[in-house]
Order: structure tokens, then C-alpha cells, then sequence
């Protein structure tokens, strides 16, 4: 979790817990139709046999490193094609490199520049939508022919304005917004894999 945003309580009634849950399962219920869409996006990646490259910051970076070995590995059954992710923020070395040598907002603009080709996603994870470096590869993907993916929370920020597919979780809060996408992560690679191959 990279930013101190916790929403205030929507049911002070409640306990806790029973809170939670009562502000989560609607919010996640509301989300069902963006979920397909990105299961369809994913699902034309692995019919392309294009790449889907993924990266965020701090706890984001984490999803997107879960979610690419979850596409990668998780989704395929040995049946059809496999769906190929790459996480670029999996890589210390190339992120501390770029970050020293070109600056920390190009991180994932400069490794993208090199290994992605028109036809190919960008899938980037952000809860404010603001991040720069994740605004920056955006950008630098729609410029490429890259089609931008983007997992976001409360109003989207500027990737919501880049995006070719948005999938917003409506909450301000950041810790709920990442359990959130970590959820419909784990969702959208059983349904892939339930799926698997040409369709």
C-alpha cells in the first residue's frame, strides 16, 4: 500500500469486520460487467498470441508480479496456447538502472520501448491513477499501437482518460481497493483457465 487514503466507515453501525464486509461485497458486485471485459481482453491475448505486460508501485507492483505468474502459469492447462505475461517490475536490476539512469518515471517506459510491439497489452495496476511512471508507459503504449489496460480505484485518475479498458474499483479506499483487485485477479485467471485455449 503505497498511499495513507482510508475511507471514512459507510456503516459506523457495524463492528469492524462486519463492516468490511458489508462495504465490500456490493462494491465487487457492481464491478461484474468491467471483469468480463478484461477476461475477454486476456482471453484475445492468449488467442494472439500477443504479450500482456503489467506494472504498478509499491503494492500494485506486487499484483502486477502475482497476477503475470497467474496468467503465465496459473491460466494454462497444457491445452491451447499459453497466455504470455511479463511483469516489469520484476527485474531490480533493469528498475534501479533505468530509475539511475533516465529517471524513476521511466522505469517501465524504457524496458516497454524495447520489448513491446503493436498488438500487445499494457496492463497497469493503480489506485490513484496518477502514478507517473504507470501514466508514463500508458502514454508511451498508446503511441506504439499498445492497447492499455487499466486497474484503478476511486475516480481513475489520468488512466482512466488513457485507457482503452478501465477496471475501477469505486472505493477511496486504498487497502480495500487492492483486496479488491487481488479478488478479481484471482477470478479472472480461474475463469481462464476453467477456458482454456481458442475459442
Amino acid at each position: 500500500m503505497t498511499q495513507n487514503a482510508f475511507a471514512a466507515p459507510v456503516r459506523p453501525d457495524l463492528g469492524p469486520w462486519d463492516e468490511y464486509l458489508a462495504t465490500a461485497g456490493p462494491l465487487l458486485g457492481s464491478m461484474g460487467e468491467q471483469v468480463g471485459r478484461l477476461i475477454g481482453e486476456l482471453d484475445a491475448v492468449r488467442r494472439d498470441g500477443s504479450t500482456v505486460f503489467l506494472a504498478g508501485n509499491g503494492g500494485s507492483a506486487s499484483a502486477a508480479s502475482h497476477l503475470a505468474q497467474d496468467l503465465l502459469k496459473g491460466a494454462y492447462t497444457g491445452d491451447g496456447p499459453p497466455l504470455r505475461a511479463i511483469a516489469l517490475t520484476d527485474n531490480l536490476s533493469m528498475l534501479t538502472a533505468y530509475a539511475n539512469d533516465c529517471g524513476y518515471d521511466r522505469v517501465f517506459v524504457e524496458p516497454l520501448r524495447l520489448l513491446a510491439e503493436p498488438g500487445d497489452r499494457l496492463l497497469v495496476i493503480s489506485c490513484s491513477g496518477t502514478s507517473p511512471n504507470v501514466v508514463a508507459a500508458a502514454r508511451h503504449a498508446k503511441e506504439a499501437g499498445v492497447r492499455v489496460i487499466a486497474v484503478t480505484a476511486g475516480a481513475g485518475g489520468t488512466l482512466r482518460d488513457l485507457a482503452d479498458l478501465e477496471v475501477n474499483a469505486p472505493t477511496k479506499d486504498v487497502g480495500l481497493a487492492e483486496a479488491m483487485h487481488s479478488m478479481i485477479f484471482h477470478y479472472v485467471t480461474q475463469s481462464l483457465r476453467d477456458v482454456p485455449g481458442p475459442r
